[in-house]
């Protein structure tokens, strides 16, 4: 055994976690940044399995592994020490040529990460107990003894690594080793070290007074709309004095200082959506390895900002894509070779802006969604009868993999198939106001497309007034609005309906807007029309008055109105009074045959 395990074995089961007094300041610090090193080598490892020859990459891993090491003995945190120190030595030993990678050194490396991902937890959850360092240095160890005996062995050693390139960006640019098969690789357009070019002009502000702010910030959205309107009412009813119009300056400014405050706390509240997607290429790899199936993972659009609320929330429908990707989406090699693929499937993610929202997308090249497969099962879950089956689009016919308890597969994996399917994914990314559109073609592959704000805490809204309630309709799912002839409104199956550009659009009525009828007197022959859409389904709303566009706070409903269909949230008017936001998923839905 040698010393270090020796010293371990010595150690294991004593009492405290540290060896010195340490203070919460210092702890908070230590685990911020122990977080950004473990992100870092969650992501970098996976890409050193294909990219070995990037001796940039190899220093960027041990000098991470060297931080940890150094931060955590100054902490008094020997097991993390310790265990840092023997990734860090097989590092070495990979940066100076004297061993070369190879899958037993990544898998030893990864094995070592999650133990020190366990003894990080430990630090905010003594409870569970401090996790044993010796399998994975013992690992460690034997890996490196390995990767010696058959470079020793293997003729000729190749090569040693040259030095790491300085900062300067100087130098050849990264290339793959060519190597007569294809080999899975991971591509990332946000390099870790690009974004350690901004970390000194930067600083760590706690999550709780970001929010705090957000909550004045909204509230003062709130008054600039309650100014905006008095100012109208002023102007319009006092034109010409003098003290009104400089009370119109005023609140011109304080409009305009508002608008750029909210502007700078919605840009603080961004992070780049990198941060959520970085932690999946290990994901993806294990997944592939417990399968047996090969997969070249791509990512791309790490840069694009999302707020921090809806990426905390987008993590597990993303997760579960990926799964479901991996486990029923891509053959294994030689199903593939035998359809005249090749062995290595494609996995794709990619997220970017489009107006005011972020699209994210995520595709396979595998055996795509068996149409007829899907309406089978469907038929015999009873999700629709064998009439409806036969009739059903093609686009239709896909969706049905978002309905509870859906799936194709006949025996559950440990991957998928827990009970838990793509209906989750799809109520999820609605609980966002997004909307996720899916294509595929059989034997080619699938594409899921999600559609999320960019921010939910303010959005851009219609006014619209059924009845002498107020309504707000997001902006985003509004398609067009119309004035139309009541006698334009025809009723097939019991639902009244509209004919658009050869589209039947269904239409639904909110609560306390009188019934449509054809028999009103003259001058209420006419009745206005927001058509809405999400993914490919759309809708008329029934409304009396269309009123205007602006943005509106969105608040939460009370614990006892959580429930009302239709209804996402409310706002507060200019004028003080409370408008209803509608759930345009909710009301397709409730349109629905």
């Amino acid at each position: 055994m040698s010393s270090a395990g020796k010293k371990r074995q010595a150690d294991e089961g004593s009492g405290p976690v540290f060896s010195a007094e340490v203070s919460a300041e210092e702890l908070k610090v230590f685990i911020e940044e122990a977080d950004e090193q473990i992100a870092l080598l969650d992501t970098d490892l996976v890409r050193l399995e294909s990219e070995a020859d990037d001796p940039d990459l190899i220093q960027e891993i041990f000098r991470a592994t060297h931080t940890m090491k150094g931060s955590s003995a100054m902490l008094g945190y020997p097991r993390m020490s310790e265990l840092a120190h023997s990734m860090e030595s097989l590092l070495d030993s990979v940066r100076s040529g004297r061993i070369s990678v190879s899958p037993e050194i990544i898998d030893s490396l990864l094995y070592g990460l999650d133990v020190l991902k366990a003894l990080r937890e430990s630090l905010v959850s003594p409870e569970k107990g401090l996790a044993d360092i010796g399998p994975a240095v013992a690992r460690l160890e034997s890996a490196a003894e390995m990767a010696a005996s058959a470079r020793a062995g293997g003729g000729e050693p190749a090569a040693a690594l040259p030095a790491a390139r300085p900062p300067d960006g100087g130098g050849p640019a990264r290339t793959a080793v060519p190597v007569a098969e294809r080999e899975p690789q991971v591509l990332s357009n946000a390099a870790p070290d690009r974004w350690a070019q901004h970390a000194t002009q930067s600083v760590r502000v706690d999550v709780r007074t970001l929010d705090s702010l957000m909550n004045m910030v909204e509230e003062l959205v709130i008054d600039r709309s309650r100014i905006s309107q008095i100012n109208r009412v002023l102007e319009s009813k006092y034109a010409g004095d003098e003290l009104v119009r400089d009370l119109s300056q005023t609140s011109s400014h304080v409009i305009k200082v508002i608008n750029e405050l909210q502007q700078d706390i919605m840009q603080v509240r961004m992070v780049p959506i990198g941060t959520l997607f970085n932690s999946f290429p290990r994901l993806v790899r294990d997944l592939a390895q417990r399968q047996g199936k090969k997969i070249e993972f791509t990512m791309e659009g790490l840069d694009t900002e999302l707020d921090r609320s809806i990426i905390e929330q987008i993590r597990d429908p993303l997760i579960h894509l990926l799964r479901n990707a991996v486990d029923h989406g891509v053959e294994d090699p030689e199903r593939r070779v035998t359809a005249g693929k090749p062995p290595i499937a494609l996995v794709r993610l990619l997220a970017f802006q489009e107006g005011g929202h972020i699209v994210i997308s995520m595709e396979d090249d595998g055996q795509g969604i068996d149409v007829n497969a899907v309406k089978k099962k469907a038929v015999q879950k009873g999700i629709i009868s064998p009439e409806e089956a036969n009739r059903i689009s093609m686009s239709d016919a896909i969706n049905l993999v978002f309905k509870p308890g859906f799936s194709t597969k006949e025996v559950a994996t440990d991957v998928s198939g827990r009970g838990v399917g793509l209906d989750v994914v799809k109520t999820n990314i609605e609980k966002l106001s997004g909307s996720v559109v899916t294509e595929s073609r059989p034997g080619e592959g699938t594409k899921f497309m999600i559609v999320l704000p960019l921010t939910l805490a303010v959005i851009q809204g219609l006014l619209v007034s059924a009845s002498g309630t107020v309504y707000v309709m997001p902006l985003a799912s509004v398609t067009e609005t119309l004035l139309i002839e009541q006698r334009e409104i025809l009723t097939i199956r019991g639902k009244h309906v509209i004919r658009l550009r050869n589209n039947v659009i269904p239409l639904v009525t909110l609560e306390g807007t009188p019934r449509l009828r054809t028999d009103r007197s003259e001058g209420e022959n006419k009745c206005f029309i927001v058509v809405a859409k999400d993914s490919d389904k759309s809708i008329g709303v029934v409304v009396d008055e269309l009123m205007e566009q602006q943005e509106f706070v969105v608040k939460p409903l009370g614990k006892f109105l959580v429930d009302i269909r239709g209804i996402a949230g409310a706002t507060i008017l200019g004028d003080g009074q409370v408008g209803l936001i509608l759930d345009v998923p909710a009301l397709i839905k409730m349109a629905a045959p």
